[in-house]
């Protein structure tokens, strides 16, 4: 009887090895739902390309996850502060972000545009002319250390005149309403407002802007969802966003 016993207890220590090498924990998803076509709200569900490649990978290790929405700063802040196992809804990858957290490889390219009322037909030929008008964004997005370090320093704009929202949703209200002149969207975001609203691009920033997954510090999650990426292949990666870009 003992050795029956003691067999189970083996079994069942074996057993529970197994899932935790599978890793049964459900994975902490921080989102910013306002950015179409990457990460937005439908009919009260989450949707967007970002959601479904990461739904490919929990399906591919057998991992559930879970997603918590927030503002855009909020997103990044909750990753940063351990509340988050990933972060994604199109967010840039840049230099000052990798100090605090850790990027998948690149999945996609992005434009930052500025964009205005057709009714207003504002067209920037001149960088220049960019101080005659007032710029919005939401808080935390990549635009800030492009204006600190890029237009400011050459006179072109002040990063204190920029405003800033919570979400694209309330940047585009503002302009609408006449009390924006431009809002800075990346180019996914502007593709899809320009098929909902009269908006225009005043001004294209191209060929430096990527999109990646965010992880903390030395997440191991970071290189499996990076093995995953090379699992799915670049044709169906280019499938999967030509999609939700149609």
């Amino acid at each position: 009887m003992k050795k029956v016993v003691l067999l189970v207890c083996i079994v069942l220590m074996a057993l529970a090895g197994c899932t935790e090498k599978k890793g049964s924990a459900v994975l902490r998803a921080a989102v910013c739902p306002t950015s179409p076509p990457n990460l937005f709200l439908e009919d009260g569900k989450y949707r967007g390309l970002d959601l479904e490649l990461f739904e490919g990978y929990c399906q591919a290790r057998n991992r559930q996850f879970k997603i918590a929405a927030y503002d855009w700063q909020g997103m990044l802040d909750a990753l940063v502060a351990g509340r988050a196992d990933v972060a994604f809804s199109a967010i840039s990858i840049t230099d000052e972000r990798k100090g605090k957290m850790d990027f998948s490889r690149p999945y996609m390219d992005n434009t930052w545009n500025l964009v205005s009322l057709r009714s207003r037909n504002i067209r920037i030929a001149d960088l220049a002319d960019l101080k005659r008008y007032t710029i919005g964004y939401p808080r935390g997005m990549a635009y800030s250390g492009f204006i600190a370090n890029e237009l400011e320093p050459r006179g072109i704009y002040r990063l204190d005149d920029v405003r800033t929202y919570p979400t694209y949703n309330e940047v585009i209200a503002d302009l609408q309403n006449g009390n924006l002149d431009l809002a800075f969207l990346d180019g996914t975001v502007a593709a899809v407002y320009k098929k909902k609203i009269a908006v225009q691009d005043s001004y294209v920033f191209t060929g430096f802007d990527t999109f990646g997954f965010a992880f903390p510090k030395d997440s191991p999650l970071r290189a499996d969802f990076d093995r995953y990426l090379d699992e799915l292949g670049p044709e169906k990666l280019r499938a999967v966003i030509g999609k939700w870009l149609e």
